[in-house]
C-alpha cells in the first residue's frame, strides 16, 4: 500500500494546481448535472438504440469530457505543445471513436435474434460482454502495433511483469465497505445485480440448470468486460498517451470515465471520478494496469454480492 500512497503523493506533489483541479470539478460536475437532470443517455443516447448514429453520440459525449477538460488545461497551464502534434489528435481521436463504436455496438444482438428466433436477455447480456474483446481488445492492439509496437510497457500495460497485488488487495479492502454501504441505497437495488437484470433466473429455468451455474456464467463473462475497460482507460487514454500528455493525461481521462458511468446509479458516476483518477495514477507510474484491473473486478463482483445479500438471493 505505501506503493500507491508513494504514486498519489508523488503525483499530486508534481501536479496539483488550485486553479485546475476546481475547474475540473465543476466542468465534470456540470456534465453529471446535466445527463441526470435530463436523462440525456438514458433518453436520448439510447433512443437510438440500434441505429448506427449512436456511435457519433457516444463518441461525441466522451469527445466533449475529454478535450473539454484539456482545454481548460491548456488556459491554466499554458501547456499547449501537444495541442500541435498532429499524432496526439490523430490517435486520440481514433481512440474516441473505437470508445463510440464499442458503447454503440448492437450487430451481436441482431445476429442473436436471427440465429435463435427469440429474444433472450441473458445471452444478449453475455454476448454484450464478450464483444468488448473485439471492439476494443482487436482495434486498440491494430493501434497499438501502428503507433506504440516498440513500446516497452506491453500492449497499454497489458503485461504481468513486475506485478505485485499485494497492495491492490489492501485497495479492494479499504474500498468494499463503501460499496456494502452503498447497497443499502434504493438506486443501488435498481440497478444492481446485473445479473437479475439480464435476465439469468427466467434463463436458468429454461435451461432447467441450477441456478449457481448461470450465475457462474453470467459473472465470469461480466469480469472479463472490465479488463477492455482498464485497457482503454488506464492502458490507452494513460499510458498510450502519456508521451504526448505526460502527468496531463490523467484528468481528461477521468472525467472521460465518468461519462462511461451515466446510465448508472448518480452515486457511481461520482465515484468513478475518483477511482479512474487513482488508478490513472497509478497506471501512469507502474506502466501496468493489472492492479487496476484486479481492483475494478473485485469492486464489480462485491457489487453483485451485496445485491443479491439484499435481495436474499443468494442460492
Amino acid at each position: 500500500m505505501k506503493v500507491i500512497i508513494g504514486y498519489i503523493r508523488q503525483f499530486v506533489k508534481e501536479h496539483f494546481n488550485l486553479r485546475l483541479y476546481l475547474a475540473f470539478i465543476i466542468f465534470t460536475a456540470a456534465l453529471v448535472f446535466i445527463n441526470y437532470r435530463f436523462n440525456f443517455e438514458n433518453s436520448i443516447i439510447d433512443a437510438d438504440y440500434g441505429k448506427n448514429i449512436r456511435m457519433l453520440w457516444y463518441a461525441l459525449i466522451h469527445a466533449l469530457a475529454y478535450y473539454g477538460v484539456l482545454i481548460i488545461s491548456i488556459f491554466i497551464t499554458g501547456r499547449k505543445d501537444f495541442w500541435f502534434d498532429y499524432r496526439f489528435w490523430l490517435k486520440s481521436l481514433i481512440g474516441l471513436a473505437i470508445l463510440g463504436i464499442d458503447r454503440s455496438f448492437h450487430y451481436h444482438t441482431e445476429m442473436l435474434q436471427s440465429l435463435m428466433g427469440e429474444d433472450v436477455r441473458f445471452i444478449r447480456k453475455v454476448a454484450g460482454n464478450m464483444k468488448s474483446i473485439f471492439t476494443v481488445g482487436l482495434l486498440l492492439f491494430i493501434v497499438y502495433l501502428v503507433y506504440d509496437r516498440k513500446s516497452h510497457y506491453g500492449f497499454y500495460g497489458l503485461r504481468f511483469k513486475k506485478v505485485d497485488f499485494r497492495p491492490y488487495v489492501v485497495m479492494l479492502l479499504l474500498v468494499v465497505p463503501l460499496t456494502f454501504a452503498a447497497s443499502f441505497l434504493p438506486d443501488f437495488i435498481d440497478f444492481y445485480p446485473v445479473y437479475k437484470r439480464a435476465g439469468g433466473p427466467e434463463f436458468s429455468d429454461m435451461m432447467q440448470w441450477p441456478e449457481w451455474f448461470s450465475k457462474s456464467i453470467f459473472e465470469f463473462f461480466y469480469s472479463m468486460d472490465f479488463i477492455s475497460v482498464e485497457l482503454f482507460f488506464r492502458g490507452f487514454l494513460v499510458i498510450g498517451l502519456m508521451r504526448y500528455l505526460g502527468k496531463d493525461a490523467i484528468l481528461p481521462m477521468a472525467a472521460t470515465y465518468c461519462v462511461l458511468h451515466f446510465g448508472k446509479p448518480i452515486g457511481e458516476a461520482i465515484s468513478s471520478v475518483f477511482g479512474g483518477y487513482i488508478l490513472g495514477i497509478i497506471a501512469l507510474y507502474s506502466r501496468n494496469i493489472w492492479g487496476g484491473i484486479f481492483v475494478h473486478v473485485g469492486i464489480a463482483l462485491s457489487m453483485e454480492l451485496f445485491a443479491f445479500m439484499q435481495l436474499g438471493y443468494l442460492r
